[in-house]
């Protein structure tokens, strides 16, 4: 989740995001079928970052849903995901590795999170502005929103997409401010 306060310098919206995702995370590039697209990684060693993204990819239920106001930041998978190229970002998608300093060098890390080590090898995407707000807490790497059910036409068969079952969450330390500076080398 990203805290609305921030200072977006540069926004992309080039990408779609095949998966459901909750904001926050740093994107890497994926492709399947000839299509580029954003993700968040498992394994951070070798990827190309792409940014953060801004909004939260999910499911949702036009039917049962009142408070519309929550579809201007939320997109169906495969809709366009927007990413925050430069910038100073407030996230709790952090995984750190001992203790966090101002200052300190951005790493993708696994699941799509920053980290403060290069062990894992991921990219040096930026640097950390603040001390960490500790606060362990889970978020949504794949199968934000609602299930829905619905037959095959192929085979009959009921299938479910989303499940809660089938939801990868991700335990993040807390909250901490992020400088994204694009691509570094």
């Amino acid at each position: 989740m990203l805290r609305p306060l921030r200072q977006q310098e540069q926004v992309n919206i080039d990408y779609i995001c095949p998966w459901t995702q909750e904001a926050g995370g740093i994107l890497s590039y994926a492709s399947a079928s000839g299509i580029t697209f954003a993700e968040y990684a498992h394994d951070p060693s070798g990827v190309k970052h792409v940014g953060i993204q801004l909004n939260d990819i999910a499911y949702v239920n036009f039917v049962r849903e009142y408070w519309r106001q929550y579809f201007q930041m939320t997109e169906v998978p495969c809709g366009i995901v927007g990413v925050g190229v430069h910038g100073d970002f407030t996230t709790d998608w952090i995984h750190t590795v001992g203790t966090v300093f101002t200052g300190d060098k951005a790493y993708v890390g696994p699941s799509g999170m920053f980290t403060n080590s290069s062990s894992f090898g991921g990219e040096h995407v930026g640097r950390f502005l603040g001390p960490l707000e500790v606060g362990p807490h889970l978020v949504t790497m794949r199968g934000l929103g609602f299930s829905r059910e619905l037959i095959d036409p192929v085979t009959g068969a009921l299938v479910t997409e989303n499940a809660a079952s089938e939801r990868t969450l991700v335990l993040s330390d807390g909250y901490i401010k992020v400088r994204i500076h694009g691509t570094i080398t």
